[in-house]
């Protein structure tokens, strides 16, 4: 039997928390609302007190159990209904795979969900169905939201501020996802799960160099999220160090033939790095039009490494972000925030994991 590594006891105190977190939520602790003391949990589980204990704040950090001075541990009882809008599941896979995390995290720990429609392929629209969940979660009265912002559209700031007042006035704890409300460096009151994009734009380039690059860009979509600003800083940032030169930005939208085409005339770039894996898989369609080879003529990398980019002609070099880590970081954070709102602001940044594949790779 697998021994606890701090107390050296064969019951862990994870072991002894997931008991009682599944009591908890089969109601077997609903009538009084009462809670078994430590003693009578080290006798029931044969443990220690410092086992006890950690079992205990298990509970207490998933916003499971409370105690107060003099009444000892007891089952909370509060509103366990969690909002979740990510408006990027209509845009990638990669938003998917987030959504499920959620859910699963949620399904795990025993909170119910609402996760109303914000997936309309035309971003106005997704703009109006994000603004009437939010009102849905404030009516509803959710425990807390996690929440991705909208964006790719002009009315992206207007409408995130619309829905952080809604929200802030139900008094609802909200965390961010992917990226913040406000454009970078400035921070929003509210805590931020993401990928470190920064450092992700400067680890593919330090790729693209590594393999012989000389001229990179970076397509930038119009009204594009800020943490795609953000990678490409990275990106600018990796360059101007080792080349002492700046990465060239190529404003335009993949599918544009003509604004593609006068870029590459004009910046004659060997290597472009994309926002994600859907615009590189648009523009490796416009660049076969052009008669241009990847990777022969210009080397191409995305972000996310949704499940088409190994599928893609060549396939895709791209940077992996951890799905499911976001999700559950994303889900913790928030049962934290909603146990104590007085937190200060944070900022969670995970790792990424370059995936390279032919694109970026001369001679195939």
């Amino acid at each position: 039997m697998q021994q606890d590594e701090t107390t050296g006891e064969s019951v862990s105190y994870l072991q002894i928390a997931k008991a009682l977190r599944d009591e908890i939520r089969s109601g077997a602790y609903a009538d009084s609302g009462t809670f078994p003391s430590l003693t009578k949990i080290m006798k029931r589980f044969g443990v220690s007190r410092p086992s006890a204990v950690r079992s205990v704040a298990e509970l207490k950090r998933l916003g499971l159990v409370g105690a107060r001075k003099g009444a000892g541990t007891f089952v909370l009882t509060k509103n366990r209904t969690i909002g979740l809008a990510i408006p990027g599941t209509a845009d990638s896979d990669f938003f998917s795979a987030v959504m499920d995390g959620l859910v699963f995290n949620c399904r795990k720990y025993g909170f119910d969900m609402i996760a109303g429609d914000v997936f309309a392929v035309d971003h106005d629209r997704r703009d109006r169905q994000a603004e009437k969940l939010a009102r849905h979660f404030a009516a509803k009265k959710v425990a807390g939201v996690v929440m991705q912002p909208v964006g790719f559209s002009e009315n992206a700031d207007r409408i995130n501020g619309i829905i952080s007042d809604i929200l802030d006035k139900a008094d609802i704890p909200v965390v961010l996802i992917d990226y913040d409300i406000v454009p970078s460096p400035e921070r929003s009151r509210y805590d931020l799960v993401a990928i470190d994009n920064f450092n992700a734009g400067r680890k593919i380039a330090s790729h693209l160099l590594g393999v012989g690059a000389r001229r990179i860009c970076c397509l930038l979509r119009p009204l594009c999220a800020d943490s795609v600003h953000v990678r490409f800083a990275g990106v600018d940032s990796e360059v101007r160090r080792s080349r002492g030169r700046r990465a060239n930005i190529i404003v335009a939208e993949p599918y544009d033939e003509k604004k593609i085409a006068a870029a590459l005339e004009e910046l004659r770039p060997d290597a472009i790095v994309c926002s994600n894996d859907i615009a590189a898989g648009m523009l490796a369609k416009t660049l076969r039009r052009l008669k241009v080879q990847v990777p022969r003529d210009v080397m191409l990398a995305g972000f996310d490494d949704v499940e088409e980019a190994a599928k893609m002609k060549p396939p895709l070099t791209s940077m992996r972000q951890p799905c499911f880590e976001l999700a559950s970081m994303a889900f913790r954070t928030l049962v934290e925030r909603m146990s104590n709102p007085k937190l200060p602001p944070r900022k969670l940044l995970l790792d990424t994991t370059l995936v390279v594949r032919e694109s970026t790779c001369r001679g195939v």
